[in-house]
């Protein structure tokens, strides 16, 4: 039966986002900001699609971990003492103070002693360290790692120069202060073209600060930074953050803060918002910022956002990007983020002004909005030639209908989403849908996903939709009314909404499959080991799917989202049968 209806809906207020902020201290106190429009355009590169290549080479530091790079070594120990010459265990410094004090040279290294406390703050300025082959590293050493605990402000600070690893160090705020500022923070002043080089954040621990760790910039800020094998949790806005302050003037010729930053194996969680920030989002686990190529992996964010405003006009999100380019984040879980207000508590976004991306080989489950979330609010700054692929949506938007297990809304151009899962299951009264489409997206191809729901609707997509496309995808809602909402219209099975729509056919030939994939996964799939259960167990679920590269020129890559290889004729989703499939090609 096909209803047609205004389909009215209250559709959740959308974030404008900008990285706007103000100085305290020489360290930005940054948030991201409804309402300031960047009009330059952003330089746009289509990805390539052959394999997960694209993130920089792990980073291995020179001379070892604490390898010798040419410099002086001193030693910081509650059992040292100030008028010590402080260049051994045996003549340790006793206070940061003292450590602070020094004018650091590039190679040089300060360490802690390990299990110990430590009170105070330390500051590099321009004309410190400087030489990313010879940094400067600032740790620990002995048995575990030291724990830093600022006074007030940060606890490490680096302002206007680059060449430093911080790495095996505990921080905690504990203090008002601390609420206001980053844990380890990074800034740059710089007004020229131009990056400082060479950032290393790793094996910290960080806690009670409004960022755990920062990397920020008022135009010009960094290259070559690499944060991983961290915790950052129980801050306020932010476990990792990047930004730029200044928005971007027409005709400068200025462009991203930052270039080639890494996330790696980075826990973020618990990140738990202001429930008095009403004008901006709060309480997401990782966010980059004016990033211009580098990427997320191997890395989780989880149960942040859960003080957000109510009354914030955007919310947080668990791992995001706005106002990038050339990004992959991939081999990620995101899991129980929250929101407060109406808008995100999403697990993944590429948010405003984020193009040429990858979403891929990810996991997104217990999310208040979006598993997946693909979203510009600004002409000038749209998200183009952006690629989700091979991920996983289980049970997502637990708490706001109008998300669903991927949200595209406003300026997306050129967006593809290939051979991905997406189960949505209902929440009480909630009736989440597995994609929800809301007015702006052009040119949007949805290609040889899977779309299941427990009743809920599979696809809810209204206003003008030019060139929105789905080719290959497999679909499964036992006891929906309406599968599918479609322009105000009701459609009562996916096959009544292809024949209406011309939707799911290539040459006249229906390429679509309505049939139960028997999945023997339990919902919600929560690891990347329990998703092996959402290959399809019947046959009609095995049927090849649409071939990409021949009808499209599009290269789905080389292995599904737990390792298995495509074979010549993939199936639907983001988990192959184990033997391929002997049905000839549906496309």
């Amino acid at each position: 039966m096909v209803c047609s209806g205004s389909g009215r809906r209250r559709w959740p207020h959308r974030r404008t986002v900008t990285a706007a902020g103000r100085r305290e201290h020489q360290v930005a106190d940054v948030w991201v900001r409804r309402g300031r429009r960047q009009s330059a355009l952003l330089a746009l590169m289509l990805v390539s699609l052959s394999g997960c290549g694209m993130l920089p080479k792990p980073y291995r530091p020179p001379g070892g971990l604490y390898g010798s790079t040419g410099g002086r070594t001193f030693y910081v120990s509650p059992q040292g003492d100030d008028s010590a010459t402080g260049t051994s265990p045996d003549a340790a410094w006793r206070t940061l103070r003292q450590a602070d004090q020094v004018s650091f040279r590039p190679g040089d290294r300060l360490l802690l002693q390990g299990g110990k406390t430590f009170k105070g703050s330390l500051r590099l300025d321009k004309g410190e360290a400087g030489r990313p082959k010879q940094p400067v590293i600032v740790g620990s050493y002995g048995r575990g790692r030291a724990v830093v605990v600022p006074v007030k402000g940060p606890a490490i600070e680096v302002v206007d120069t680059a060449g430093v690893e911080v790495r095996d160090l505990i921080v905690r705020g504990k203090s008002a202060a601390a609420r206001k500022q980053g844990g380890i923070g990074f800034y740059s002043d710089l007004t020229t073209p131009g990056r400082l080089s060479h950032i290393v954040v790793s094996d910290v621990d960080v806690s009670g600060f409004r960022h755990g760790v920062q990397v920020g910039a008022r135009r010009w800020g960094f290259r070559d930074v690499r944060v991983a094998h961290s915790v950052l949790h129980g801050n306020t806005d932010a476990g990792l953050i990047t930004y730029r302050l200044a928005p971007l003037t027409p005709g400068s010729g200025e462009g991203y803060a930052h270039a080639d930053v890494v996330v790696d194996a980075v826990e973020a969680h618990d990140n738990a918002g202001n429930p008095a920030s009403d004008s901006r989002n709060t309480g997401s686990g990782i966010v980059l910022g004016s990033v211009d190529g580098g990427g997320i992996r191997n890395s989780s964010t989880h149960d942040n956002g859960g003080r957000s405003s109510a009354a914030a006009k955007e919310g947080p999100e668990g791992m995001w990007a706005h106002d990038s380019r050339k990004l992959v984040i991939e081999h990620n879980v995101s899991y129980r983020n929250h929101s407060n207000s109406e808008a995100d508590g999403d697990g993944f976004g590429l948010d405003l002004g984020t193009s040429a991306s990858v979403l891929q080989y990810n996991l997104s489950y217990d999310n208040d909005g979006a598993g997946y979330l693909l979203y510009s609010s600004d002409t000038a700054r749209p998200s183009h030639g952006n690629v989700v692929r091979f991920n996983v949506s289980s049970r997502d938007a637990r708490r706001l209908e109008p998300y669903g297990g991927f949200y595209i809304g406003g300026y997306v151009r050129d967006a593809k989403f290939l051979h991905n899962t997406v189960v949505a299951a209902r929440n009480g009264s909630l009736h989440t849908p597995a994609v929800m489409i809301t007015p702006g997206p052009r040119s949007v191809s949805l290609f040889n996903n899977q779309f299941v729901t427990d009743g809920a609707p599979l696809v809810v997509a209204v206003g003008p939709l030019p060139g929105i496309e789905f080719r290959g995808n497999h679909y499964y809602a036992p006891g929906a009314e309406r599968a599918v909402e479609w322009q105000g219209s009701f459609y009562s099975s996916p096959v009544e909404w292809w024949a209406a729509t011309g939707q799911e056919t290539i040459d006249a030939k229906v390429v679509g499959v309505d049939a139960d994939p028997c999945f023997t996964a339990t919902v919600p799939v929560t690891s990347f080991a329990a998703a092996g259960g959402l290959a399809p167990g019947c046959a009609a679920g095995r049927v090849p799917a649409v071939d990409l590269r021949a009808r499209f020129g599009v290269d789905p890559g080389p292995v599904d989202v737990v390792g298995r290889p495509l074979g010549r004729q993939p199936a639907a989703g983001a988990v192959q049968p184990q033997t391929e499939a002997k049905a000839s090609d549906a496309g």
